[in-house]
């Protein structure tokens, strides 16, 4: 209590109360300049983790249609500043920071990792600017120390981004390798099914099988029609018992025989004829379209499996940052901020008690009170 009454006995006192304002003002004052702060800072832009995948892609591109689509499938889309921004002030960061200074043990400078980490979230600031570059900013009384710490997150997020690369990148390794295998049985079954309808219909290629078979009854048609001009001229010039006509109206029905039985679905010894080939040709359409097919399939993800292995074997030397400025001591003076508004804070407070509050009368000044006590 006596503590209190002497406080109160202090700030009625007039001379006292602005002696006190002037010289915390004037403390103050020189705080904010002194001890001097220093402010180190660093800017480096964050690399897309699939950018390798991107110029692997292009690579490949020249290997056959369709590692373009398949690429963008895989890489999947930026990861956002966002991101980044979160690695930047992850946990994992601080802790990197903190085992390659060697910030915490026995003689260092904090006796636990929790307490450097308050220290961390304190002094070093980590934001974006525009554009996605990240910007770290250190700001302590030790230059040297200042330029050191800020390089250290530069380097651990560098790390840790390619850790985060890393793990995409055996991810997507994983998937392939799995579709790889599959697509290679698929393609094994397309064939092996393909090769017994092959061997049980005695076609060695189905498609040129069909090809001359059809030429041949396109030849055996022409035949007959050019036989058929000839009997029509020569029965104008000869009779009805010329041995000339009989034996082209011999011909042409043997060539009519030959078509006829190639309208009529038969295999023979060597190969099947018109007929049987048009009542297979679906199957052997069906067959061959799933055997492209699956051979298709096998050939992208044969590429893929190429390009994550490039992928993997770029992400071991990788930074994975680009640094546009290294850790630097910024050359503008820097000013102790607390000390600035505790400057302002003394000066708001003798304005309001010296000038505000007896301007409008909400303290009663030092001479009414005197002037009732002697009333009294």
């Amino acid at each position: 209590m006596k503590l209190v009454e002497n406080t109160i006995v202090v700030a009625r006192n007039d001379r006292i109360r602005r002696s006190l304002y002037s010289g915390a003002a004037l403390v103050l004052l020189v705080l904010i300049f002194f001890p001097r702060p220093y402010l180190a800072r660093a800017k480096i832009v964050p690399q897309d983790t699939s950018a390798s995948a991107a110029s692997t892609t292009s690579l490949l591109g020249a290997l056959g249609s369709g590692s373009q689509s398949i690429g963008s499938l895989l890489t999947g889309g930026r990861p956002s500043n966002d991101l980044y921004l979160i690695i930047g002030r992850s946990d994992t960061v601080a802790s990197d920071v903190i085992r390659k200074l060697g910030l915490v043990g026995d003689g260092r400078q904090f006796a636990s990792e929790r307490k450097a980490k308050l220290w961390l979230e304190k002094k070093v600031d980590v934001h974006l600017l525009l554009g996605g570059v990240m910007e770290i900013e250190t700001k302590l009384y030790d230059p040297e120390q200042a330029r050191r710490l800020t390089s250290a997150y530069a380097d651990a997020i560098s790390a840790n981004l390619a850790r985060f690369g890393r793990q995409i990148i055996a991810n997507k390794q994983k998937i392939v390798q799995r579709r790889f295998e599959n697509a290679n049985e698929r393609v094994a079954r397309a064939e092996a099914n393909l090769n017994r309808f092959r061997r049980a219909n005695s076609l060695a290629a189905p498609e040129q099988q069909l090809g001359a078979a059809l030429a041949q009854r396109a030849t055996l048609q022409a035949q007959v029609q050019a036989k058929q001009v000839e009997l029509q001229t020569l029965s104008e010039f000869r009779g009805p018992e010329s041995a000339e006509l009989a034996a082209l109206r011999s011909d042409i029905a043997g060539l009519q025989a030959q078509i006829a039985r190639t309208t009529t679905p038969a295999t023979g010894i060597a190969e099947p004829n018109v007929a049987r080939l048009t009542a297979i040709d679906l199957r052997y359409l069906s067959l061959f379209r799933d055997v492209r097919f699956q051979q298709s399939i096998y050939d992208v993800y044969q590429r893929s499996r190429e390009q994550v292995e490039v992928e993997e074997l770029a992400a071991e030397s990788a930074s994975y940052i680009q640094i546009i400025d290294p850790a630097n001591i910024v050359p503008e003076r820097q000013y102790n901020i607390w000390a600035m508004a505790a400057f302002g804070f003394v000066v708001l407070l003798a304005l309001f008690t010296e000038w505000y509050a007896p301007a409008t009368g909400l303290f009663r000044s030092r001479r009414r009170v005197t002037v009732q006590e002697a009333t009294a």
